[in-house]
């Protein structure tokens, strides 16, 4: 496995801020404890006000603002940290977060590796072939990557943009992406998919990318950062109000942001987060943002979640492009 170099770290470590400041001038600084070949495998990156230590395990940033809580959700992965670390040093730091967590809040989250919807995800990123039985029954009505290549599509190649992928999974679209800016960021909160957007990105051989662990509603950016963000299939995994606070506040003033959602996605049984198109897009105009033509009609972008070899959800996902005013 191929991880980010040491230079590559530290330079998107200047694009970072703590969790714990507001200002645009606190960055976090690297602190390497195992390399092989100038990659970085374990360390930290660091507040250079507060001395908050956020660990690099596995390659991996983990940037979330309660760190024992996020391992109180994910024990087997923790676990796997655990007895894999490399360094005395970071294997001090998991044990010492280990004894704060609560055995009655543990459990291992449903995206990480083993959870029942790791698998679905790994099959929809660019993994499906004329094999699959489903799609050999369709081939003459479905590509299997529609739905991705419709999205991208959309953006068109600058020299000067920076993009951040929320909720990027294991980082089809961040990579494609990557290929039409200067800086493409993909955050999510299972380590398990970034870890596998990273190998990915190891394979690409591009180097204006980088993942990190860390959540849409606390993300490690400053204020007005990016050009472009996309929020794909998220809507009903995040608070929703929260989720366009967020956006609104990273995205440069004009700037654009996609979303791309089939809404009963989950089939909550709170029917209060199930919204439709039309909703939406007055939820979106009224939280700061102007729609962009051609999105003003909800879209149906046909997109497919291979569960299991005899099993797949279908849905068509509808596409809208708002622009913050």
């Amino acid at each position: 496995m191929l991880y980010a170099t040491i230079n590559m770290m530290t330079r998107f470590a200047n694009d970072l801020r703590c969790l714990n400041h507001s200002s645009p001038n606190v960055h976090l600084s690297l602190r390497p404890l195992y390399c092989e070949n100038d990659e970085c495998i374990e360390g930290f990156l660091t507040c250079q006000f507060c001395l908050t230590a956020y660990p690099i395990i596995e390659g991996v940033a983990v940037l979330v603002n309660d760190f024992v809580k996020y391992c109180e959700s994910r024990v087997t992965t923790f676990g796997r940290w655990l007895v894999n670390s490399k360094t005395s040093e970071m294997k001090n730091f998991l044990k010492s977060r280990g004894r704060s967590i609560s055995s009655s809040q543990a459990r291992n989250d449903r995206y990480e590796e083993g959870g029942a919807w790791y698998a679905p995800y790994g099959w929809l990123q660019n993994g499906y072939s004329l094999d699959d039985k489903l799609l050999r029954m369709l081939r003459q009505r479905l590509k299997p990557n529609e739905f991705y290549d419709t999205i991208v599509h959309l953006v068109k190649p600058k020299s000067h943009m920076v993009v951040l992928d929320m909720g990027c999974s294991m980082g089809y679209s961040t990579l494609e992406l990557a290929k039409k800016c200067t800086c493409a960021l993909g955050i999510d909160l299972s380590f398990s998919f970034i870890l596998e957007a990273r190998r990915k990105l190891s394979a690409s051989k591009l180097e204006n990318v980088e993942f990190f662990v860390s959540d849409a509603l606390q993300a490690p950016f400053s204020s007005m950062k990016f050009d472009l963000i996309f929020a794909l299939n998220i809507l009903e995994l995040i608070e929703r109000n929260g989720l366009l606070l967020s956006i609104h506040k990273l995205l440069k003033r004009n700037a654009q942001c996609i979303f791309a959602d089939p809404y009963n996605y989950r089939l909550k049984s709170d029917s209060t987060r199930i919204i439709d198109g039309q909703t939406f897009r007055a939820i979106l105009k009224d939280s700061g943002f102007e729609l962009m033509r051609k999105t003003f009609t909800e879209s149906h972008i046909p997109w497919i979640i291979k569960i299991d070899a005899r099993s797949y959800l279908f849905y068509f996902v509808d596409l809208v492009r708002g622009k913050k005013v």
